[in-house]
């Protein structure tokens, strides 16, 4: 039988790994549309 603790925390590692990946996804899609924006004035 498992321990309720252990569940607990890997559901909230879990929310803190697919946080941090959304995080990264969101900032390196803003930063290409901010290169590309920049290349594409010039």
């Amino acid at each position: 039988m498992r321990c309720p603790l252990q569940s607990e925390f890997e559901a909230a590692l879990t929310a803190i790994l697919l946080g941090a990946v959304l995080r990264f996804l969101f900032a390196f899609k803003v930063f290409y549309t901010h290169l590309s924006q920049k290349y594409s004035d010039d």
